[in-house]
């Protein structure tokens, strides 16, 4: 049985649905999208979700008409249940629509809007208790990393980069400082228990898990400091780990096959998944 999609005001087999090949998004990678985790059949932090997709298409432009705002909350809610999506994701695009094969767009292109979900355990994910490795890879990326576009090339680039040298992520690094991971936030912890990762601006992603997890560690006393650290760094810090809708919070236990402090899951760390979860619900 294929799952159900939504796709421009109908809800149909995601094996009936077609996008025409003039669509903007697929000719230019002109469209955003968002992910949000599906646990306990619900949406979890989905206002942070949502506020992200409306920053998202004003920083390119993208109109869409007042009522969109409410139709996508309640298709949203309509799509888990229609699927029966107990735990998972929920993924939402939209691009400028289909129109002829040039770079300048007319401003009253009709978007084109896709949900659908993917199916996978977030909660117990193995990578969470086990850890994972990473690798270090220049970051040429465009100066919005803010935008989360379809853009994701060099993303794919650096994943499969990391893949080849037995890792699950790569830290992308710009001018020896960490930007971030391929797919995540990235961050450290000093021997004093302060937490570091880098700020939100043009080079980063504002992730929505990230922004939980900071107001989750503040209320608990824990100290952030919001800058950039190097690799230098990241080699001398007793704990590092990642966040992301797809992560949660998940320990990175080596980087470019040097191990972060023992080489196993830091206290802090699973002390801050487990508090996420708990934060959620979960």
């Amino acid at each position: 049985m294929h799952d159900i999609v939504y796709l421009n005001g109908q809800f149909m087999s995601a094996a009936e649905a077609k996008v025409s090949i003039f669509d903007r998004g697929l000719m230019f990678a002109d469209s955003i999208y968002d992910c949000c985790p599906v646990a306990c059949g619900r949406l979890i932090n989905w206002p942070l979700n949502r506020a992200r997709i409306k920053r998202s298409l004003h920083a390119i432009n993208l109109r869409v008409p007042d009522r969109f705002w409410t139709e996508l909350d309640e298709r949203l809610t309509d799509l888990i249940k229609l699927n029966q999506l107990g735990e998972g994701y929920a993924y939402v695009q939209v691009t400028r629509g289909a129109g002829d094969r040039r770079f300048a767009y007319h401003d009253n292109m009709k978007p084109t809007v896709i949900l659908s979900i993917v199916r996978t355990n977030i909660i117990k994910r193995g990578q969470a208790y086990l850890g994972i490795a990473v690798c270090s890879i220049e970051d040429l990326r465009w100066e919005r990393r803010d935008i989360k576009t379809t853009q994701l090339l060099y993303q794919i680039i650096a994943r499969m980069a990391a893949e080849s040298k037995g890792c699950q992520e790569a830290w992308l690094v710009s001018r020896g400082l960490v930007t971030e991971a391929a797919s995540a936030n990235a961050y450290i912890v000093q021997r004093d228990g302060t937490i570091v990762t880098r700020p939100i601006s043009h080079e980063i992603l504002a992730g929505c898990t990230r922004e939980a997890l900071l107001s989750l560690c503040k209320s608990r006393g824990l100290k952030v400091d919001e800058r950039a650290f190097s690799l230098e760094e990241a080699f001398a810090a007793p704990e590092a780990f990642i966040t992301s809708a797809m992560h949660f919070v998940t320990p990175v236990t080596s980087i470019d096959g040097q191990e972060i402090g023992d080489g196993k899951i830091g206290a802090l760390t699973t002390e801050l998944h487990e508090a996420f979860l708990e934060s959620i619900g979960c």
